[in-house]
């Protein structure tokens, strides 16, 4: 699918409905995401405790939905309980979310509710209801499903004390901070009681019509699992370079057979709606969530036609178009990874995962993303070794596997890790490199095993002249344990995601290869700017090997990527090819076939390639 989400504003009711369908078949999609409900009604409703557009003159949802339908495109409704307008909810405070001080949050004359309200409820069911039984609506979304603590200036509120959160929360008092002993048990009541909730949801309008699908930001009782790939400017962090390509990973390895809709934000952050990131930055991400197989989604605040920022227009619909085209070669795709990789359940995977996950990456090792709780033994049976960002994380598995992180403790600076001439003699690849630097927490490992590296504890680094350390210690660095798994009990993960080091790199590729035994099916000579992925089509009897050029970012700006050219790629399978085409091109390419090994060569790739290697 090909979705667009215009997020409307409470003036866009008044548009030509019958041009915001042809705007979107101007773009080749087949799936509008569209404000029904919640906060605003786009549609005549009915019931009380719903506020109605002002602007509204007929029946704008209706309208849309019945052009939408005849123009072959699907229609998801959107809705948003999670604020309610001060005219509604002004005399209802026990539906508003309470602060740590025991106030409402009002925002842009927005209650915000609390989920355990009335409001949320029961409220928000009726008004899918409404929708659900008056339109033949293809699929619901809820945007900010959840406990929502900030305000869209980015402030905290803190935990809701509200009565009904005190009510249905049984552990005890409600927490008020991370730091509370009861605050384990309430995120666990946060998970229940959202998937609680939404599934409620999701079964009010399937009772009402089963073949609506549900579409949301997590994967209990959805089909469609719906991420965003959006620039954050309150950190001052360049963008993650492989957001899109992780989140589409994320769903398709963790739930096979789930719909992924990973969505290219067009604005820059909320203070700048109407502003848009880089047009390169956009087609990046609609290019990885079109190799890794989701779906193409672009985001806009408005509709297509009012927007002032208009750059990426040609990109957007030159990737829609060639998708439209190409669109069976990416459908029930499989993934061809020799590495699993571990993601913390956290919305938030944090800097360990994220140093790991780009290390692979860059070293073109093929790999799923498996979320941690979902990665049973069954799953991971079929990978050659696993990578796990967390010590306290225990995967049960019969694979070799790598654990890095630590579980906290003191920054350490001025501290190295030795690499000492009988460590070389198993990690190759270090011949140049005696040491690496460790400027984070290291937590020595207590148990069994063969150690390498060697710890150097703090030592002077200033003046320069007191900068030499007199002691190295026999504590190691990284241990190979009695079961055949790597241990590196430091956050090695975190450093690359900082400072993107090549030796502490250096030491997970080897400690993989040499350690772990690694043997990857795919080798390239790509450099480490281009991502390459392998998946397998048996639907369509073909391999498929993409490559995505991501040389166009230069820390927080993103420009147009550099051609490479001559890339070459060696594949181990046991199909035998018949012809190889590259997609974007439309050009042959010559194969090399030897042993099981498939080769070939790219000539060139400007944004991104798919090579279709057809096989019988």
């Amino acid at each position: 699918m090909r979705l667009v989400q215009t997020n409307l504003r409470e003036t866009d009711v008044t548009i030509d409905p019958e041009r915001f369908v042809e705007s979107l078949l101007e773009f080749s999609a087949n799936v509008v995401l569209f404000n029904a409900g919640g906060i605003v009604a786009n549609y005549p409703t009915e019931l009380p405790f719903q506020y109605r557009n002002p602007l509204l003159r007929g029946d704008f949802l209706g309208e849309v939905l019945s052009r939408a339908h005849a123009a072959g495109i699907r229609l998801i409704a959107r809705f948003d309980f999670s604020k309610v307008n001060e005219v509604i909810a002004a005399d209802r405070p026990d539906w508003h979310y309470k602060s740590l001080a025991g106030e409402s949050v009002t925002y842009n004359g927005q209650i915000h509710t609390c989920l355990n309200s009335r409001y949320q409820q029961e409220h928000s069911l009726e008004i899918m209801a409404e929708v659900a039984s008056r339109y033949p609506i293809d699929g619901v979304f809820i945007n900010m499903h959840g406990y929502q603590v900030r305000d869209y200036s980015g402030t905290c509120h803190g935990i809701c004390q509200c009565a009904n959160c005190a009510r249905r929360f049984e552990a005890g008092p409600l927490p008020r901070s991370e730091d509370d002993p009861l605050y384990s048990a309430y995120e666990e009541f946060k998970t229940r009681t959202v998937s609680e909730l939404f599934e409620r949801r999701a079964t009010t309008v399937k009772a009402i019509r089963p073949s609506i699908a549900t579409c949301n930001y997590t994967p209990a009782g959805t089909d469609i699992y719906r991420l965003e790939s959006g620039t954050h400017m309150v950190d001052g962090q360049p963008d993650f370079t492989y957001s899109a390509s992780q989140q589409v990973r994320l769903v398709n390895d963790s739930w096979p057979g789930m719909a992924v809709s990973n969505a290219a934000v067009h604005f820059v952050d909320f203070p700048m709606r109407n502003a848009a990131v880089s047009e390169h930055l956009t087609a990046l991400r609609l290019a990885q969530d079109t190799v890794h197989g989701g779906w193409l989604d672009f985001y806009v605040l408005g509709t297509l036609d009012g927007q002032d920022d208009r750059r990426c227009y040609d990109q957007v619909r030159d990737l829609y178009a060639f998708h439209a085209a190409h669109e069976r070669h990416y459908t029930g795709t499989t993934s061809l990874a020799d590495v699993c990789l571990i993601r913390p359940t956290p919305k938030d995977p944090g800097p360990e995962f994220l140093g790991l996950y780009r290390m692979l990456a860059e070293h073109h090792v093929q790999f799923d993303v498996l979320r941690e709780d979902v990665a049973d033994r069954e799953r991971l049976s079929r990978y050659a070794a696993v990578v796990v960002p967390d010590p306290r994380f225990t995967v049960d598995t019969d694979r070799p596997v790598l654990t890095t992180g630590t579980t906290g403790g003191e920054h350490v600076r001025g501290a190295y890790f030795a690499i000492r001439p009988d460590d070389k003699k198993t990690l190759s690849g270090l011949d140049d490199l005696d040491l690496v630097y460790l400027y984070g927490t290291f937590e020595p490992y207590e148990g069994e095993g063969e150690g390498f590296l060697a710890y150097i504890p703090p030592h002077m680094f200033g003046p320069p002249e007191k900068c030499y350390y007199t002691e190295v210690s026999d504590t190691p660095g990284l241990v190979r344990t009695p079961s055949g798994g790597v241990v590196i009990p430091w956050d090695i993960g975190t450093h690359y995601q900082s400072y993107a080091h090549d030796g502490h790199a250096r030491l997970v590729m080897a400690a993989l290869r040499d350690l772990l035994g690694l043997k990857p099916r795919l080798t390239t000579d790509a450099p480490t700017v281009v991502e390459v992925v392998a998946r397998d089509n048996p639907g369509a009897d073909a391999l498929l090997v993409s490559f995505v050029n991501l040389t166009g970012q230069l820390g927080t700006a993103f420009h147009a990527p550099v051609p490479v050219r001559d890339i070459g790629v060696s594949l181990a399978t046991d199909r035998t090819p018949l012809r190889a085409h590259a997609l974007r091109a439309g050009v042959d390419i010559p194969l090399s076939p030897h042993d099981g090994t498939i080769s070939l060569t790219l000539p060139e790739l400007s944004l991104f390639e798919t090579v279709v290697i057809e096989y019988r």
